[in-house]
């Protein structure tokens, strides 16, 4: 315990000397000297001093830049760190001259240590907060289409009912997801997308794996219970521990276990993509979901074609 405090309390220090102050040798202390931070598939990697100058740049652009660290979620050697920061666009950045305006990012970095020192980083935040600051992109809810006309809209659409779940130290954490996609068949991924208030979304960020139970027409029961706020959602079902020890909800119609790769910040929400570990399927009816309501499919006809 004592070796993780004095680690996270290294990291809210080096933070606030580094972003809020500008005094980015600080750094020299907490990331090792073949540091790596990633920042997604479309940004080079930067090494140490090259986050340096990074720092340098925004911070002429924001000179009241203030980070807030939300929280610090630790994993073994691997740490998940959740951040906002706030400042006033000042001066020159990304090539957009001085607007005067209040900025406000939000986002998460998964750090790793090796022998006392961070060796690599991975970013993640959603850029059209800034760009929306920064009056470069216009897609607030003034100025885009009205929020219930597209709730109406996605209510239209029918899908499936999921239950992500996840392994947390030995205690099972899920809830109830229709925003499940695959990505491709080969290699097998897949995402879903988590809203970050829910009580489920620390642990998904703190799991290496999690699990896609597609919901069988009888388990409208299920489905409730994991779209409550239940304290224990897990109480009275029947579950067995996957391959790689994601809690898997019998009677599902399809299972899949996803080795988690990237966690993206979109909006309210956070999209977590990942590589298919282990599938089943049984020949039972889905439960669907459209307008509000749960369906039988096994009700229906198919349609000619």
């Amino acid at each position: 315990m004592t070796h993780t405090l004095d680690r996270t309390a290294r990291i809210r220090s080096t933070w606030q000397a580094v972003w809020d102050r500008g005094e980015v040798d600080a750094l020299d202390q907490l990331l090792g000297p073949g540091y790596v931070r990633r920042r997604g598939s479309a940004a080079a990697p930067q090494d140490r001093e090259q986050f340096k100058e990074s720092i340098r740049a925004i911070r002429r652009a924001f000179p009241d830049l203030r980070t807030e660290i939300e929280e610090i979620v630790e994993d073994g050697e691997s740490l998940a760190i959740r951040w906002r920061s706030t400042g006033s666009h000042t001066g020159d950045f990304l090539g957009v001259p001085a607007t005067g305006r209040p900025v406000e990012v939000s986002g998460a970095t998964f750090t790793r240590f090796d022998h006392g020192v961070v060796s690599e980083e991975w970013v993640t935040w959603d850029p059209r907060q800034l760009l929306e600051a920064l009056g470069i992109i216009t897609t607030t809810q003034r100025a885009a289409v009205d929020a219930d006309v597209v709730r109406g809209v996605h209510r239209k659409f029918i899908t499936g009912v999921t239950v992500v779940t996840c392994d947390d130290g030995g205690k099972p954490r899920g809830l109830a997801v229709n925003a499940f996609a695959s990505i491709s068949l080969d290699p097998p991924m897949v995402l879903v997308c988590v809203q970050r208030s829910s009580t489920t979304h620390p642990a998904l960020h703190r799991a290496s794996h999690l699990g896609i139970n597609i919901l069988a027409a009888g388990q409208l029961d299920v489905a409730k219970t994991f779209a409550s706020k239940a304290d224990d959602k897990f109480a009275g079902l029947s579950w067995t521990p996957g391959a790689f020890g994601v809690p898997l909800l019998d009677r599902s119609c399809a299972q899949l276990e996803v080795e988690i790769g990237e966690r993206l910040e979109a909006g309210s929400h956070t999209v977590f993509t990942g590589r298919v570990v282990s599938a089943r399927h049984e020949e039972l009816a889905p439960l669907v979901y459209s307008g509000g309501g749960f369906f039988d499919i096994s009700r229906t006809a198919p349609l000619p074609w």
